[in-house]
């Protein structure tokens, strides 16, 4: 080896470039190490201020008890029990500073519904009047055993052949217990029979209401001893909570809905309007007398005159309007209720000047129609409730038929649907939609719907709320919930026989929460400060948008069930069952304690407490 080729490998060994690229390496290195450190560190805090995908924004997550900290350091267990002692110090106080009658009897309970601890309790196991939180049991059990998803059907049938559009024989419409049902729905099933080019039926249209079974009336399958509330029949086949308007004008008689099963009569009516003459007052007399006597008068004396005058008359024409009002037989109820259900309209206002003398009148008859008989002269409108539900609207079936151009031969009767018959229409509501309405508004007449609805599903075709009884308890008991002490007889509350305490319903609340229709049942109860029968309780509080419950009422019976959050994002579950003679103290017991709920802070607690 030359030593210039020494001299070369010399140099190349003594070359700092390899140095310097493996420095530069480990510099970059140390940079990343650092970069990914912290990118870490950032995403840990971002992470922890952006919600999850497809979070609910409707109902804010509870925070974890064990992660709420006071000054800095995690809350403990001493902490946490010194906060609930002093909750229960405050809700012992509101009671004690309620000013409720010392008779009264009270059953509560405030439990955690992550942690399952008591935050209060008062005689929470015994039996009391639930009135309307009654709801939650029924409403409960039809989730539990048809779903959250269940629709509640009502079908056409037919057992006879079709031949090129025309049905050879006879058609059934069959309920299934949806108290919803409108005039709109029965021309969609007419739609869908249509559409599969039917034109004529030969036959009759039978109503069937067979799912349930017939006795229609809450206070005779309840064993009440008052109707409490009347209520339109309770049936499976049924529509515009069961009740229909008869509107009179100029001789013209129109019933809403239309319908063939109503049988007419008109006898005495007449079209002209009465005119009630205008007579002169003792006032006005006066004023004439003195006219004559006196040929200049000051003109604010006469101003003054004629407002007299004409106070005087606008109270007698009050009176002949308040005699007026006898002249139609109205129906309180649906009078009530027809302003957001149904097809009827409102009743017009009384017109000045004219005095109405229209007797409406209504009676049933051995062939199942309902006869209403109009006469008098006038305008008006009556509501009235329909005698034979499956009747009337198997009538107004048949009606929009022959509006859709479709004939039927026969007549409407009763009949059971064969079981061969097939479907040849059908119209369906969101079994959601109906435990909506009962529990947000607490609907008496729809919640009896649901009860047998109950009844009816676990086979009760006979003895339909009997069944619904015995349904109700089996599906709590398979819940892990007492039944020992409960008394269920009707699915409103407005049996005072019905018996539930605090316990008990608490612990329906809390298992609905772990089921699959959890969310959906929670959902249907209303929102204070909101909607239903709470939108004007505990408005302005830390209660009003996040406290939901179920409102009881009934003479001698408050009650309120239900869920809030705290202030700490933790979920509670309370039930306040109250009985005796200071119902309305009672309502302002219930607020007081929603509002204590959702105020409630482990934080805010232990400050007081100190």
């Amino acid at each position: 080896m030359t030593s210039k080729s020494r001299s070369r490998r010399v140099q190349k060994s003594r070359t700092p470039r390899k140095t310097r690229s493996l420095s530069s390496r480990i510099a970059w290195g140390r940079i990343i190490a650092t970069a990914i450190v912290l990118g870490v560190i950032v995403s840990i805090v971002v992470a922890d201020k952006i919600p999850l995908i497809g979070a609910s924004c409707n109902v804010p997550e509870p925070t974890p008890v064990k992660n709420i900290v006071k000054k800095g350091n995690e809350l403990t267990s001493e902490d946490s029990t010194r906060s609930i002692v002093a909750f229960r110090s405050q809700i012992q106080a509101l009671i004690q500073q309620s000013g409720i009658a010392q008779n009264s009897k009270l059953s509560i309970r405030i439990m955690s519904a992550q942690q399952n601890e008591i935050f209060f309790e008062k005689n929470p196991d015994h039996y009391l009047t639930p009135a309307s939180t009654t709801k939650l049991f029924p409403t409960f059990a039809a989730y539990a055993l048809l779903g959250a998803d269940y629709m509640v059907p009502t079908r056409v049938y037919t057992n006879a052949p079709i031949e090129n559009g025309i049905v050879k024989g006879d058609v059934y419409l069959k309920g299934y217990g949806d108290p919803t049902l409108t005039e709109q729905d029965i021309k969609d099933l007419v739609r869908e029979i249509a559409k599969k080019g039917i034109t004529a039926i030969e036959g009759n249209i039978y109503a069937d209401a067979s799912y349930f079974d017939d006795i229609t009336e809450r206070h005779i399958y309840s064993g009440d001893n008052e109707i409490v509330e009347p209520l339109a029949p309770i049936t499976a086949l049924g529509m515009n909570r069961n009740g229909f308007a008869v509107e009179v004008h100029s001789g013209e008689v129109s019933i809403i809905p239309q319908s063939d099963a109503i049988s007419l009569s008109r006898s005495g009516l007449s079209a002209k309007e009465p005119v009630i003459a205008k007579k002169s007052t003792k006032a006005e007399i006066k004023n004439k007398k003195s006219s004559k006597k006196k040929e200049v008068a000051k003109a604010s004396k006469k101003k003054s005159k004629a407002q007299k005058s004409k106070k005087t008359e606008k109270k007698k024409s009050t009176k002949e309007k308040k005699k007026g009002k006898k002249r139609a037989s109205l129906d309180p109820y649906l009078i009530k209720l027809s302003t957001y259900v149904g097809d009827v309209p409102k009743a017009p206002k009384s017109r000045k000047g004219k005095k109405a003398r229209v007797s409406i009148s209504t009676s049933g008859s051995t062939s199942g129609l309902q006869v209403v008989a109009v006469s008098g002269r006038g305008s008006a409108t009556s509501y009235l409730t329909m005698k034979y539900p499956d009747m009337f609207v198997a009538g107004v079936l048949k009606h929009q038929l022959k509006l859709a151009g479709i004939s039927v031969k026969g007549s409407i009767a009763r009949k059971v649907t064969p079981e061969n018959a097939e479907i040849i229409g059908e119209f369906k509501h969101p079994l959601s939609y109906l435990v909506g309405l009962v529990n947000k508004n607490s609907d008496n007449f729809l919640a009896e719907h649901v009860y047998k609805l109950v009844g009816a599903s676990a086979g009760g075709q006979k003895n339909t709320g009997k069944v619904a009884t015995e349904t109700v308890k089996r599906v709590l008991a398979d819940n892990g919930i007492p039944v020992d002490g409960i008394c269920i007889y009707d699915g409103s509350g407005l049996c005072r026989k019905n018996l539930f305490s605090a316990a008990v319903q608490t612990m329906l609340l809390n298992r609905a929460l772990k089921l699959p229709f959890g969310q959906d049942f929670k959902n249907s109860l209303s929102v204070a400060g909101v909607d239903g029968t709470l939108r004007k309780r505990m408005t302005g509080t830390y209660a009003a948008s996040n406290l939901r419950a179920k409102t009881g009422t009934l003479r001698n019976t408050s009650a309120l069930s239900g869920y809030s959050y705290t202030k700490d994002g933790e979920q509670l579950i309370f039930s306040i069952i109250s009985n005796g003679p200071s119902v309305g103290e009672y309502k302002q017991l219930e607020n007081r304690i929603g509002e204590a709920i959702a105020n409630f802070s482990y934080a805010s607690s232990l400050k007081g407490s100190q």
